[in-house]
């Protein structure tokens, strides 16, 4: 993906924060330009929120350095770098009106034409009629709005949110989420988002980081990541739901690699060339056929709407999921193909596929 600006506004090098007993950051680089829009996911305790800590100077790294806009900031408190914060807890003045609020960052540091940028941020969020209004007369979404309105007039050009529509309902939250990657495109801000919500990150993230572990796995857009991913672990937290199949390379050739899976032959894009190996498909793209190169009998139907969910047994005794639009009996035998295109092959790992898989 082309990005949007190659000027640096955040960098990580070597960034490492510990806790007693835990890594919460494990030697963290990471490069953020000018005009994106980040995510950060990855499962509880993969150290999101401390990434996002440093970055703001909430938490200091014990080794490592943080830069923004080029300029070296460990050390350098929070008031001074220059940052926009939202966090899920909301936090406004509770005996300020919205207005209030908003107001209060540009007129406390003197920016010039303070109350002609308020007017402009509370009409760009729909917040004009709540503007005389107290926090606690507003719903949680306009509450959140009204603090992002105060993180946007305070000047800032790197906004940074952790879990900021956890406490909404889906609908409002959906809503809301759009509405503020809007803005701070039409904007120029650049923003890192951490979420525990991986559908909120594949609808707004320009690129998306998958931490485990204090570490990154990943950086990509969205559909890089959903379609080409780089590690087991990636693979199976993007997108819920995959097949690993372990099976045994029979050889590689331009990036194809042939394997036998116990029950059938089959090809692959991947790098294996030889020994144990997983195969990953993802449950969408496997199709029943009628000369597909895996049998096997269906033994789980469930309906979801616009699909159904099936769990196959194969004939080596190992089962997979498909989701189809297709209707098909429970017991019934069948036989599945997919695209090599749409399967991925992965050396086996030293440590297991289930350890490599697992999200804690």
């Amino acid at each position: 993906m082309a990005l949007l600006s190659r000027v640096e506004a955040i960098r990580l090098r070597g960034v490492y924060k510990r806790y007693p007993g835990v890594v919460a950051l494990d030697g963290i680089s990471l490069r953020v330009f000018e005009g994106e829009y980040v995510c950060v996911i990855g499962p509880s305790g993969s150290g999101k929120s401390t990434l996002l800590k440093c970055i703001a100077g909430i938490v200091e790294p014990d080794e490592g350095d943080v830069y923004l806009w080029g300029r070296r900031v460990n050390g350098v408190p929070i008031e001074e770098r220059g940052v926009g914060l939202i966090f899920q807890e909301i936090l406004l003045f509770p005996h300020m009106t919205i207005r209030g609020n908003v107001a209060y960052p540009p007129v406390v540091r003197g920016t010039p034409k303070a109350e002609e940028l308020v007017r402009e941020v509370l009409s760009t969020l729909n917040l004009e009629l709540r503007a005389r209004s107290m926090p606690d007369e507003l719903s949680l979404g306009e509450q959140q709005k009204a603090a992002i309105a105060r993180a946007l007039a305070s000047g800032t050009r790197l906004l940074l949110m952790d879990e900021p529509y956890g406490s909404m309902d889906a609908r409002v939250a959906t809503e809301l989420r759009h509405e503020v990657r809007g803005l701070v495109k039409d904007l120029g801000l650049t923003v890192v988002h951490v979420t525990h919500n991986q559908e909120e990150a594949m609808a707004v993230a320009d690129r998306i980081v998958v931490m485990r572990r204090g570490r990154v796995e990943q950086v990509g857009a969205p559909l890089e990541l959903y379609l080409e991913p780089k590690t087991l672990f990636v693979a199976r937290f993007i997108g819920g739901e995959n097949n690993f199949l372990e099976c045994r390379v029979l050889n590689e050739e331009g990036g194809v690699v042939e394997v036998d899976l116990g029950c059938g032959i089959v090809r692959a894009l991947g790098s294996a060339r030889a020994g144990r190996a997983v195969l990953v498909v993802r449950p969408e793209r496997l199709k029943f056929s009628v000369n597909g190169a895996l049998r096997g009998v269906v033994r789980v139907r469930e309906f979801l709407g616009k699909f159904y969910k099936y769990v196959v047994e194969l004939e080596n005794g190992r089962h997979v999921v498909v989701k189809n639009p297709s209707r098909v009996a429970v017991g019934e035998s069948v036989s599945l193909s997919f695209n090599f295109r749409d399967a991925l092959v992965f050396k086996y790992p030293e440590e297991g596929l289930e350890e490599a898989v697992r999200y804690e």
